[in-house]
């Protein structure tokens, strides 16, 4: 669902360095027009460059101003077109990049696995395993403190920060001993990398429009099954490197790839373009950059103030704790909590099962090329799908659908069944249209407040990190090698993503309606009265519809 186009106010002001709209309703007037009373405070100064000092026929501001007026009408289709072109070269590749950046660490672990790093540093599978929670606890705990950092700081400054910590610390790996040294590390990565994801999400919804952001999400999560597979290939003639007395082989792939990381890092910190300059990149015009930031504020008003800095570090708690129960947002984190469950797992599982069908190493390794192309091909067109519709709560049920059949037939197939119609089955459940882009979209849109979004977001990659967990205890190791039980489960948490889904299209559907009954009952001085006095309700104002 959508907020309805309709004829734009007459009256708009700049006052002290503040955007302020100055409502005139109508009788037709219900939607975002009349919801568009937002101040950016006056600590806001636009950096002014050279260009806006030569060029005064160029004021952004004072296109942006007449822009949030006049409308969509103020520019054409042509040119928001080629404003979204340049934002896509200019930003989205870029955070590709970064997150090419944040997967390449986190996928060099596994690489190293493949030689003697645990015999050389007297460790145990166990110990490995311990590595890998305390990583992934520290990971979690970091997610909403980083986001009120962000929240302080901004993006363009905090997120090349944590590249270059996270990038040193990735070094400093080159140089573990033993079991304590390999905790430390594991531990400080989790810390510098954790908040990053959500982060960067918030970063993005800065600069597109709510149906433009699940196509986007989907570049940016392609591009972890694309890191697999570079890690991959750069693991290979690395770790061939053995003549260099007293140094190992994994030595070179964690100091290599480390010192990458930190330059893609120190890089970030001067390619990264920032909201809250006047001139966001030299490749746009100034009108340019009046389009791209009106688009997205007349498409979601609460982005107005995505520049807007805190004055200090601080947590609320009641705020953490509103955005964690958020009746609005609770229902789109439980998707991303069963969601992703079944795939995960069979992808966990993917090489063992592989071995265990009789294929060769080399044959597992490369079997699982498939499986990593069709998830990208299928995420890239439900992402689509979903922005050009403009719906998102059927993609978790499609998912589901997609992958109860293969995981039934993994249930009923014979012990003696030909281990490639095994092999089909797995492929095709790992190979599922992945819904994670989808789902960050939808929690996005749904937020209406700029402070609310950035704790959703980390609340959200909290829940999908927590049901990659409890997915991981699914298969059992009585349960060999098989899986029947643990794939009788996947079905379950399959049908139970279904049923969520149809129960919040039914929520969101039966709160619209409920909210436009009484948004037309008020009259005209009311409704003025209610946008006034109630503005900070957030995702719960009768005059904001809920997107699904």
């Amino acid at each position: 669902m959508s907020k309805e186009a309709v004829t734009p106010p007459s009256t708009f002001s700049v006052s002290s360095g503040s955007y302020i709209k100055e409502i005139e309703t109508d009788s037709r007037q219900n939607s975002i027009w009349s919801t568009l009373k937002f101040i950016i405070p006056p600590p806001y100064r636009p950096e002014l460059s050279r260009e806006d000092v030569e060029n005064p026929n160029g004021d952004t501001d004072k296109m942006l101003n007449e822009m949030l007026v006049t409308g969509p009408s103020a520019w054409t289709p042509a040119e928001e077109k080629q404003v979204c072109r340049k934002t896509d070269m200019r930003i989205l590749a870029w955070a590709c990049i970064m997150f090419f950046s944040l997967e390449l660490d986190r996928a060099n672990i596994s690489n190293v696995l493949t030689t003697d790093f645990l015999e050389n540093n007297n460790m145990t599978t166990s110990d490995y395993n311990l590595g890998q929670t305390v990583n992934l606890i520290c990971f979690l705990v970091m997610e909403i403190p980083s986001q009120m950092i962000i929240r302080l700081l901004g993006p363009e400054v905090w997120i090349p920060v944590m590249m270059v910590a996270w990038g040193i610390v990735a070094f400093c790996q080159a140089f573990i001993t033993d079991r304590t040294t390999f905790l430390l590390t594991r531990a400080l990565l989790g810390i510098c990398e954790g908040g990053f994801i959500p982060g960067l999400v918030l970063y993005l919804t800065s600069f597109y429009k709510a149906h433009e952001l699940a196509v986007r999400f989907a570049w940016i999560w392609g591009m972890s099954s694309l890191t697999d597979i570079v890690s991959s290939l750069l693991a290979v003639p690395i770790l061939q490197i053995k003549n260099v007395p007293n140094w190992y082989d994994w030595q070179w792939l964690f100091l290599i790839e480390g010192l990458l990381t930190a330059v893609i890092g120190i890089a970030t910190a001067y390619v990264l373009p920032s909201i809250r300059r006047k001139v966001i990149s030299r490749i746009f015009t100034p009108r340019e950059t009046a389009i791209l930031r009106a688009k997205v504020i007349l498409d979601d008003d609460s982005k107005a103030v995505s520049h807007e800095r805190k004055k200090a570090l601080s947590i609320d708690p009641l705020m953490v704790v509103k955005a964690l129960f958020d009746p609005y947002l609770f229902p789109i984190f439980l998707l991303g909590f069963l969601g992703f469950i079944p795939s995960v797992q069979s992808n966990t599982y993917l090489t063992l099962n592989l071995r265990q069908m009789d294929f060769t190493t080399m044959q597992s390794n490369l079997l699982t090329i498939p499986s990593k192309l069709v998830v990208i091909v299928t995420m890239f067109i439900v992402s689509r799908i979903s922005d050009k519709f403009k719906i998102r709560w059927i993609f978790p049920i499609v998912a589901a659908i997609w992958v109860i059949p293969s995981l039934v037939a993994l249930v009923v197939l014979p012990e003696d069944a030909d281990r490639w119609s095994r092999y089909a089955c797995v492929t095709l459940v790992v190979g599922y249209p992945y819904f994670h882009p989808i789902l960050i979209a939808w929690v996005s849109e749904n937020c209406n407040n700029h402070e609310r979004r950035a704790l959703a977001m980390a609340w959200y990659n909290i829940f999908v990190q927590c049901g990659k967990i409890a997915g991981s205890n699914i298969y059992q190791a009585k349960d060999k090698p098989l899986y029947r039980t643990g794939n009788k489960a996947l079905i379950g948490i399959a049908v139970a993503v279904i049923v969520v889904s149809l129960a919040t299209r039914a929520w969101f559907g039966v709160s619209n309606k409920r909210r436009a009954n009484k948004w037309a009952a008020l009259t005209e001085d009311e409704k003025s009265n209610y946008i006034a006095s109630r503005s900070m309700l957030e995702n719960g104002r009768i005059d904001f519809q809920l997107h699904y």
